[in-house]
C-alpha cells in the first residue's frame, strides 16, 4: 500500500496549532503504512504553514488560489489534492479534516482489505437518516475507482438538475456539501461503499464522535466560529469558564431528537451559535486530555441504553 492522505488546512491562527499537532501526531501514531499527507494550506497562517512544511511525511501543494469559501473552497482543494496524490502513485487515498484522525493502528490496511469487487470506498456516515453520503471528514478509496470514474467532491449545476441526480436524492437523502459527488458517482455506476457509523453512541447529525471504532471527528472546528469567551482577551477567566460550562451543559442536554430538529429546521444562525458553543466545549476537553476524552466517549457508549 502507498497511502495518500489529503487534507485542506484552513486554520485561522495559532489558536488551532494544538489541534493541528494532535491531528498529525495521531496520524503518525496509528499509520504504520507508508503515507504522505498532501496538504492545501493557501490560507494557513504563515507561522503554521512553515511549521507544517517541516513535518515529516507532509507535502504542501501550492495551487492557484480561489475566491470560493465554505464547502465550495474545501472541495476545490480536495479535488486537486486527490489528483496530486494519485499522480504520485498512491494506491489508496484518504480524506481527513483538521479535526479528524485515526484512533487505531493499522486502520488503512484494515479498511483497504474490505474494498473489493464493487465496493470502492469506505467513509464516515454522518447520519443514516438524512445524510447518506460519504463525509469528507474521513474517506478511503482506491486508485482504480478514481481513475476509472474521476469523481469530484461537489457536482455542477447541470448535474444537480438531471434526472439521475433526482433519483439519487430520492434513494439517498443527503446534505449537499463536500462528498456529494463521490456518493453520486458510486450510485450512478452501480458501485457500493462501506459506511462507518458512529460507534460510541447514536448519530446526532453533527458528525461528532467515533466512527467504526477507527476514526474520531470533532466536527465544525474550522467552519464554526469560536465562542466569544475562547477568542476575546477582554473577557475574564471566570466568564470564559462559564461559557465552557454552558457548552458542556448544552452538549449534555441536546438529545438526538433535539439536535436532529436543529439540523433540519433551525435557521443557520441558530445552528451556528449552538453548534459553536458545543464544539468549543468538546474541543477544550479533547485538547486538555485526548486519551481521557476518547475513553469517555467509549464509556458513554457502554452505558447508553439500547
Amino acid at each position: 500500500m502507498k497511502l495518500g492522505i489529503v487534507v485542506v488546512y484552513l486554520v485561522a491562527d495559532d489558536d488551532d496549532k494544538r489541534l493541528l499537532e494532535l491531528h498529525l501526531s495521531r496520524i503518525e501514531q496509528n499509520t504504520p503504512e507508508p503515507y504522505v499527507i498532501y496538504a492545501a494550506a493557501s490560507r494557513l497562517a504563515a507561522p503554521l504553514r512553515l511549521w507544517l512544511a517541516r513535518r515529516p511525511n507532509v507535502k504542501i501543494c501550492d495551487f492557484s488560489a480561489t475566491e470560493l469559501r465554505g464547502s465550495l473552497e474545501h472541495s476545490f482543494y480536495l479535488d486537486r489534492l486527490v489528483a496530486a496524490s494519485v499522480g504520485d502513485g498512491a494506491t489508496h487515498v484518504s480524506t481527513l479534516h483538521l479535526d479528524s484522525f485515526p484512533i487505531r493502528s493499522g486502520w488503512a490496511t484494515e479498511l483497504a482489505a474490505k474494498l473489493r469487487g464493487r465496493c470502492v470506498l469506505s467513509g464516515l456516515l454522518r447520519d443514516p437518516r438524512y445524510d447518506c453520503k460519504p463525509l469528507t471528514a474521513f474517506t478511503l478509496f482506491t486508485r482504480e475507482f478514481y481513475l476509472a470514474h474521476r469523481p469530484t467532491f461537489l457536482l455542477p449545476p447541470e448535474v444537480l438538475d438531471s434526472p439521475a441526480y433526482h433519483r439519487y436524492a430520492k434513494a439517498c437523502p443527503h446534505v449537499a456539501d463536500s462528498g456529494l459527488g463521490y456518493g453520486f458517482k458510486i450510485f450512478t455506476e452501480n458501485l457500493s461503499w462501506l459506511p462507518l457509523d458512529r460507534s460510541d453512541g447514536d448519530a446526532d447529525g453533527s458528525g461528532f464522535g467515533i466512527f467504526g471504532d477507527l476514526v474520531f471527528h470533532l466536527g465544525g472546528a474550522i467552519y464554526w466560529p469560536r465562542t466569544a469567551g475562547a477568542k476575546s482577551p477582554s473577557l475574564s477567566i471566570t466568564m470564559t469558564g462559564c461559557l465552557e460550562h454552558l457548552g458542556r451543559l448544552a452538549e449534555a442536554m441536546l438529545s438526538r431528537a433535539v439536535w436532529d430538529r436543529i439540523c433540519r429546521a433551525a435557521p443557520w444562525t441558530l445552528r451556528r451559535e449552538v453548534g459553536g458553543i458545543v464544539m468549543t466545549a468538546r474541543k477544550a476537553r479533547l485538547l486538555a486530555d485526548p486519551d481521557a476524552f476518547l475513553r469517555h466517549l467509549n464509556s458513554t457508549r457502554a452505558i447508553s441504553p439500547g
